[in-house]
């Protein structure tokens, strides 16, 4: 019996060194899609200053109402609008070289998910400049979750069409002969356009209304990984 265990070992030895040097070809398809963002962001920053605490957080609440209101008023849903990053802290200034304390300063931000078109982009900025109200005012732009998995799908289905169309110009120009596909590996960087396009701006309620704008595209790519036996 103790014969027998060097011999089992040698065997398998033997048998995973002639897997990893069976030869094999590994190649990596990509994909790139430009897609119109279906879907813009609007963000707002809103903020307020007062001697006392709660003087502080009732008008910063005061505006964030008032403003949802003006969105409202627009047509858009209440379950489209969001709030967050709720800040209050001390309103320090300097004066003749001193730090002096001048009341609080309460932050929020409040964001709007909207259909990405030029008549609501117009409607949006029309509304605003209407107002007394002052803020600062921008647009982000993104894809809805349904057109995300569309794109999604339609760049996978690329990039494996690329893989298997680059490892059969490899295998006529090598002389060699494609069999099983081995191993196919899905990595993308799709979550992440790689120019994501923000149209910031600071707004004044004089400010000259706008026409409208149209965002770039938002380009986004993805890569799958095929490996092959050859002979």
């Amino acid at each position: 019996m103790k014969k027998v265990a060097p011999l089992l070992l040698f065997l398998l030895t033997t048998l995973v060194v002639a897997q990893h040097t069976s030869p094999q070809l590994e190649v990596t398809g990509n994909a790139q899609l430009a897609i119109a963002p279906d879907t813009g962001v609007l963000n707002i920053n809103l903020s307020h200053i007062a001697m006392k605490f709660g003087e502080t957080i009732n008008g910063l609440n005061t505006k964030a109402a008032d403003l949802k209101a003006q969105i409202q008023k627009m047509g858009f849903s209440e379950d489209d609008i969001f709030t967050d990053n709720f800040q209050v802290r001390k309103n320090t200034l300097y004066r003749n070289n001193r730090q002096v304390d001048s009341g609080y300063v309460a932050t929020q931000q409040i964001h709007l998910d909207f259909k990405n078109t030029v008549a609501n982009l117009r409607k949006i900025l029309s509304q605003f400049s209407a107002e007394a109200s002052e803020f600062e005012l921008g647009f982000s732009f993104k894809l809805s979750d349904t057109l995300k998995d569309k794109v999604q799908e339609q760049l996978i289905q690329l990039a494996t069409k690329d893989a298997f169309r680059k490892a059969k110009v490899i295998s006529e120009a090598s002389g060699t002969s494609l069999q099983k596909v081995i191993r196919i590996q899905y990595g993308n960087s799709y979550n992440v356009p790689i120019r994501p396009d923000k149209a910031m701006m600071s707004f004044q309620a004089d400010a000259v209304e706008s026409q409208g704008f149209t965002p770039s595209d938002l380009v986004y790519n993805a890569s799958v990984l095929v490996v092959w036996g050859i002979e």
